[in-house]
């Protein structure tokens, strides 16, 4: 998914007028979100934020109802904007989301990071982190590679998965895009094929709608290998991600095949880099409110 450069952080007078409309008396209190799942957020969107204010930054998000977020590892993202995280352990950022009153579970790596030669580490740093799933971000794989080159990926994940398995915890893909042809067979549907149905879950990524993709259509054609979703919506007409409910997806209709799909309950990850001049959580908070006004 195409990323954007970020707004520089808000004013502090900014800041307190957003602190007056986003902390509420009730913000504490559980939101009628889809099936009651709690909603959670992608850090790489708010990374800016996160590294200049980690702690105020997720009381914000916690205030307009979020009550997970997905991380990405500060190591493995140091040079995209997670490097002032660094300097803490997984145990001590640990405590700062549980003290925010939020939960993260799920958490991005680098492709090395999920290798058999540091995965033990990765686990290590899963297991101090209290996570539940540690989500391949991307395969760094070449543009013209080959289905035998995708084998390769494949086996030694899978070979990765398993030791995470035996620690307690769930390794995820998380698909970019449904990517090209082989043979007349989209990538995506041969790697649903050579990862190991248990030990390799997916994380879907709903912007490969832009890609003329039958988002449903897919989560309902496996059913059970989904656990997140990474939730954003598609507009057409000006060609770019936008909050849920302001492009072309059904959200009654996905929702619905998720559940039946067996999606985890902490599996609904909103996924937005804003750009709102003045607001840089505008979208963040129409993509919460959407869903959980949306009855089903």
């Amino acid at each position: 998914m195409k990323t954007y450069s970020r707004r520089d952080f808000i004013s502090t007078s900014a800041m307190s007028t957003l602190a007056a409309m986003y902390f509420k008396s009730d913000m504490l209190l559980p939101g009628a979100t889809p099936f009651n799942w709690p909603m959670s957020f992608q850090s790489y969107g708010v990374k800016d934020m996160l590294g200049t204010d980690f702690d105020g930054t997720l009381k914000k998000l916690r205030a307009i109802g979020y009550k997970g977020i997905e991380m990405c590892s500060p190591k493995g993202y140091e040079k995209s904007g997670f490097g002032p995280l660094t300097v803490f352990s997984a145990e001590e950022l640990r405590k700062k989301i549980e003290g925010a009153g939020m939960f993260c579970k799920s958490c991005h790596f680098q492709y090395p990071e999920l290798k058999l030669d540091r995965i033990q580490e990765t686990i290590s740093f899963g297991k101090k982190f209290g996570l539940k799933d540690l989500v391949i971000s991307g395969a760094w794989v070449k543009k013209d590679a080959t289905i035998d080159d995708w084998k390769v990926v494949a086996d030694e994940m899978n070979k990765s998965a398993e030791q995470v398995k035996k620690e307690g915890m769930q390794m995820v893909y998380h698909n970019h895009s449904i990517g090209p042809e082989y043979n007349g067979e989209k990538l995506y549907d041969i790697l649903m094929r050579l990862f190991d149905p248990d030990l390799i879950k997916m994380q879907f990524q709903l912007a490969v709608v832009s890609e003329d993709v039958d988002v449903v259509g897919y989560i309902s054609k496996y059913p059970g290998r989904y656990i997140s979703l990474h939730i954003h919506d598609w507009d057409p007409s000006q060609k770019k991600v936008v909050p849920t409910g302001k492009g072309v997806i059904d959200w009654k209709k996905l929702l619905e095949a998720a559940k039946k799909s067996g999606i985890a309950d902490y599996g609904l990850i909103v996924e937005m880099e804003t750009k709102a001049p003045g607001d840089p959580l505008q979208d963040l908070v129409e993509c919460y409110n959407y869903l959980q006004n949306l009855k089903m």
